[in-house]
């Protein structure tokens, strides 16, 4: 892959659950566009599980969704060359990361180990293939597209290319100990103590990316409408609205807030504060020594701080150790087109010392779960 750095632009892409975002890089590692689009696949469920339960059934989905992202991606970035004025023959290299299931979905992988226990996968380290390869002699582009490797069936190379990241967009080393959240469609969240990764995975569904984007809003803008309903007295803490708007539900910053809604946010809200919760008993570290906890994904880019604690979503202890780091499953692919040295260094990744925490075996999920349901810290 690494002699066909020399040209002169090349494509990141996040393949998301729920949205897919790319950037257009040059030689010289400058951003010359960006896009995103809701992935299609959706209409095979909004989430991964669904997915997977749809290509098992029947194994024709796993093409079908294929090629419904290779048509997105491809109308895209035919798109920004066309605006741009690039030629594609100037497309010296691709690199998608994205989870376990999406990767697998485009490299038309079997699904229905990944489906079931134990939840084995095929990606143990990243795979690179000629564009026209893995889409079809009838894409326009001829490069090589390096695909991510990922750690487990929970954990992918999304959050690994995360991980790439941590050292190169802030200041601290992360050598010591550190919380990362990857708040999309499934809550992907690794608690390093400096020397291993206790991984845990919640499925929040789209009521964070996707439930408000109808209204040109985003989850972290409803967190904001749940905490103004709250002080208001329109919402209580129990997630109830008030009698007089329990039909057509109330409308506060723009976004109408339903109790259909309310039940999804509280339903994401405590997974992942769950799952926070969980890393915390599991791997036995003090919230006291951890030194930084960062945010990523669309969602996290916009969250305030302040109201995300006032509903219980992250605790109160961590708030002064917040960093937000945006969509850096983008940013880490970037990362691995700017500098192939690092496609070992994710690899090493998929290898490591990660330890996975399945929240739903261990007996007092569901309590905490029940607990954490609520709209308050």
């Amino acid at each position: 892959m690494s002699n066909s750095f020399n040209n002169q632009y090349k494509i990141a892409v996040d393949l998301g659950t729920t949205t897919i975002e790319l950037a257009i890089i040059d030689n010289l590692g400058t951003l010359i566009a960006t896009d995103y689009f809701l992935n299609p696949q959706k209409l095979y469920g909004k989430d991964v599980i669904n997915r997977i339960n749809s290509a098992i059934r029947d194994r024709m989905f796993i093409k079908i969704m294929k090629d419904m992202i290779k048509k997105s991606l491809k109308l895209s970035i035919m798109t920004i060359l066309s605006d741009k004025e690039i030629s594609v023959d100037s497309i010296s290299a691709i690199c998608i990361c994205g989870n376990t299931t999406m990767i697998s979905i485009l490299l038309e992988y079997d699904l229905e180990e990944l489906g079931t226990y134990p939840f084995n996968h095929r990606l143990k380290s990243s795979v690179i293939l000629n564009s026209r390869e893995l889409f079809y002699n009838d894409f326009p582009i001829n490069c090589n597209v390096l695909l991510s490797g990922c750690a487990s069936a929970f954990i992918g190379g999304d959050v690994l290319a995360g991980l790439i990241t941590l050292n190169d967009i802030h200041e601290n080393p992360t050598n010591k100990p550190y919380l990362f959240l990857d708040l999309g469609t499934n809550g992907e969240m690794v608690l390093y103590d400096g020397k291993t990764y206790f991984t845990t995975s919640c499925a929040c569904g789209p009521a964070f990316e996707s439930s408000v984007r109808c209204s040109n809003s985003y989850g972290s803008n409803l967190i904001d409408a749940i905490t103004m309903g709250i002080k208001s007295g329109k919402i209580s803490k129990d997630g109830i609205l008030h009698d007089s708007y329990i039909e057509n539900g109330v409308n506060i910053l723009g976004i109408n807030v339903s109790a259909d809604l309310l039940r999804d946010i509280m339903v994401a809200k405590s997974a992942i504060r769950t799952g926070i919760d969980i890393l915390l008993d599991e791997s036995d570290i003090s919230p006291d020594n951890i030194c930084n906890v960062f945010i990523a994904g669309g969602f996290g880019f916009h969250i305030n701080i302040d109201n995300s604690i006032y509903i219980g979503l992250i605790p109160s202890y961590l708030k002064n150790k917040i960093h937000i780091l945006g969509n850096t499953s983008l940013k880490g692919a970037i990362e691995l087109l700017n500098y192939p040295f690092k496609i070992e260094q994710i690899n090493q990744f998929a290898k490591g010392n990660f330890r996975l925490i399945q929240m739903a075996n261990l007996p007092d999920y569901q309590d905490k779960l029940i607990k954490n349901m609520h709209f308050k810290e």
